[in-house]
């Protein structure tokens, strides 16, 4: 049974430069399942949110590609996992916050103040452990799954919403115990309250 998701709050408003990926695809290579297919989604999220900065004139041209490389290489060798590419090119917290609030100007979703008072769905993730491995790679948590329902999901950068529902619907659809299309929700967490989430969910010391 093919299950068609339904992604709610994701709504990216990026200006006609955007307009020809109005919602997030990723080619059936992009979306294999395991080490790899996580890998990959990792660094199509960055790939994006770099073409997004750029566009927006919040990147510097000269050195984008170089960093974004970079970044690639480090996921690569599996280093600072839980380092968001936004963490990555903007290291000050002020410049961070502020870039994140310029993303999600556009995107438009919920930011959730106390998503680090809710614990890690624990049932889920031993569950399914590709998209465990998925939520690492992309720097992204699962906030709730605990009706068959809807799945929420969260990350500091308000982009990676729209990547990882196509990747969890596409892993979901060859789940037998899924007998209906999930109904998806993605918020933005600050990015005060990551390293603490990123422990809780990952065991990842200060975030890294």
């Amino acid at each position: 049974m093919k299950l068609t998701p339904n992604i709610a709050g994701i709504r990216l408003k990026l200006g006609s430069a955007l307009d020809a990926q109005p919602t997030a695809h990723l080619p059936p290579y992009e979306i294999e399942s395991g080490h790899l297919g996580a890998r990959v989604l990792a660094t199509t999220v960055a790939a994006y949110t770099v073409k997004v900065l750029l566009e927006g004139e919040m990147l510097d041209p000269a050195s984008a590609s170089e960093q974004l490389r970079n970044y690639g290489s480090r996921l690569e060798k599996e280093l600072s996992l839980g380092q968001d590419i936004l963490h990555f090119l903007f290291p000050d917290e002020g410049r961070l916050t502020m870039i994140i609030r310029w993303l999600n100007s556009r995107a438009n979703l919920h930011v959730w103040q106390m998503a680090n008072r809710i614990p890690p769905p624990e049932a889920f993730y031993k569950a399914h452990p590709r998209i465990f491995e998925a939520c690492k790679f992309s720097r992204a948590v699962i906030l709730d799954a605990s009706t068959p329902a809807t799945i929420t999901t969260g990350s500091i950068n308000p982009l990676t919403g729209a990547f990882l529902t196509c990747w969890i619907q596409t892993e979901l659809e060859s789940d037998s115990a899924e007998t209906r299309p999930r109904f998806f929700f993605h918020v933005v967490i600050p990015p005060q309250l990551w390293p603490g989430i990123m422990h809780s969910h990952f065991r990842y010391e200060n975030g890294v």
